[in-house]
C-alpha cells in the first residue's frame, strides 16, 4: 500500500513537472503557420483573409525576433510570407490532418484562444494524457514494475513532443490508447480509435493497416479484410479530399529539394534517385548521434519482441510490438526523414508495449 501511495505522489509531481516544462519551453514549429492557414480556411475565410490572419495572430503571440524567423528566414519561407499563393499551394500537406484541424477550431473557439495557443495545448494535455495512460497500465503490477511509467515517460520523448506545435503528440496519444483496447481485447473498439489516428496523421496508415491484419493470425479473414477496406476507404477519402500532392511530390519536396510552390509540381518518378535518398538518409541515421537513438532503440524493441515472442509469452502483446517496429522501418522506406519526431507517434507506443511484458501481475496472453 505505501508503495503504491508512493507511485501516485511521484504521478503528480511527474505531471506537475512535465506541464510547466512544456508550457514554458514550448517550441513554435514554422508547421504552424500552414496548419494555421489551414484552419482558417476551414472556419470560412478565403485564401488572402486566411493568409493575413495567419501571420497576423503569429505576430501577436511571439517577440520580433522569433517572427521575423518564422516568416523570413530564408528563401523558402519568406515566399510562403509574401504570397497567399504559395502558402495555400502547402495545404493539401497540412490539411490531409482533419482530426488536428477539427480538434484546433474547437479548443479555440471553446476557451477563446488563439490557434496557436489551441495547437500548443493539444500538445500539453495530449502529453499528459498519455503519461497517466502509462501510470495506469502499470499501477497493478507486482513490486517495482508498477514505477515502470517513470522510465516509459523519459525513454518516450514525452516532454520533445508536448513542445511540439504538430499533431504528433495527440497522434500519439490516439494510438496508444487504441493499442491498449486491443491488448484487452476490445477489438472493435481498439480499431476504431487507431483508425481514428489517421485523421491526425495519415501516413499512420502504415501501423494501422498493418495491425488491421492481426485477425487473419486467428482464421478470421472477413474481420480483416474489413479492417483493410475501412483503413483504405479513410486515407483515400482524406487525401481526396484535401487535394493532396500525391507520395512523390511529397517526397521530393520534403527530403529532395524543397518547393515554394506546389501548384503545378508533378515530378517524373526517379527510382535511381529514390534509392539515392533512402539510403543515403539511412546513412545519415547511422553516423549522426542526434538521430541513431530512434533507430537503434526501434530495432532493439523488434528483437525484444522477437525474444518473447519465441518464448510464447505475452504472444499478441509481442506480435503487435513487432508490427509496429516493421511500420516503422517500412514508413522510413517510403519518406526517409531522419527527425525522430516523424516515428515518435509509432515508437513510443511501441516502447510502451515492449514494457508491458514486464508487467507481470497482469499479463497480457494470446
Amino acid at each position: 500500500m505505501m508503495i503504491r501511495a508512493i507511485n501516485c505522489i511521484l504521478l503528480i509531481f511527474a505531471l506537475i513537472f512535465i506541464f510547466q516544462k512544456t508550457e514554458k519551453q514550448h517550441y513554435y514549429n514554422w508547421d504552424a503557420i500552414p496548419y494555421s492557414m489551414g484552419l482558417h480556411i476551414y472556419e470560412g475565410r478565403s485564401v488572402d483573409e486566411a493568409h493575413y490572419l495567419t501571420y497576423y495572430n503569429l505576430r501577436e503571440e511571439v517577440d520580433p525576433r522569433l517572427f521575423q524567423d518564422l516568416c523570413c528566414s530564408g528563401k523558402y519561407r519568406s515566399e510562403q510570407f509574401s504570397s497567399s499563393e504559395n502558402l495555400n499551394s502547402m495545404l493539401p500537406m497540412y490539411v490531409s490532418k482533419p482530426g488536428y484541424i477539427f480538434l484546433i477550431s474547437a479548443i479555440k473557439n471553446v476557451f477563446n484562444i488563439s490557434e496557436y495557443q489551441a495547437m500548443k495545448y493539444i500538445s500539453i494535455y495530449a502529453v499528459v494524457l498519455l503519461s497517466i495512460l502509462f501510470f495506469v497500465s502499470f499501477f497493478q503490477a507486482n513490486g517495482i514494475a508498477q514505477f515502470a511509467w517513470i522510465p516509459l515517460v523519459i525513454a518516450g520523448d514525452i516532454l520533445f513532443l508536448g513542445k511540439l506545435m504538430t499533431p504528433d503528440a495527440v497522434t500519439t496519444l490516439i494510438f496508444a490508447v487504441g493499442l491498449a483496447l486491443l491488448l484487452s481485447k476490445r477489438l472493435i473498439s481498439g480499431y476504431v480509435v487507431l483508425a481514428l489516428s489517421m485523421l491526425f496523421r495519415l501516413d499512420m496508415i502504415v501501423a494501422v493497416g498493418l495491425l488491421g491484419l492481426l485477425p487473419v493470425l486467428k482464421k478470421k479473414f472477413i474481420f480483416a479484410a474489413a479492417n483493410s477496406i475501412a483503413f483504405l476507404s479513410i486515407y483515400f477519402i482524406v487525401s481526396s479530399a484535401s487535394d493532396h500532392i500525391g507520395w512523390w511530390a511529397h517526397f521530393y519536396t520534403s527530403v529532395i529539394s524543397q518547393q515554394s510552390n506546389l501548384t503545378e509540381f508533378k515530378p517524373d518518378f526517379d527510382f535511381e534517385r529514390y534509392l539515392s535518398i533512402v539510403f543515403g538518409n539511412l546513412e545519415w541515421v547511422f553516423r549522426d548521434t542526434n538521430y541513431i537513438k530512434w533507430f537503434a532503440m526501434n530495432i532493439v524493441l523488434f528483437f525484444t519482441g522477437a525474444y518473447f515472442y519465441q518464448k510464447k509469452k505475452n504472444i499478441f502483446l509481442n506480435t503487435i510490438l513487432m508490427i509496429l517496429c516493421a511500420s516503422i522501418i517500412i514508413k522510413f522506406f517510403l519518406f526517409p526523414k531522419v527527425d525522430a519526431r516523424i516515428y515518435l507517434s509509432i515508437l513510443t507506443p511501441a516502447l510502451f508495449i515492449a514494457f508491458l511484458n514486464f508487467n507481470y501481475r497482469k499479463k497480457v496472453e494470446s
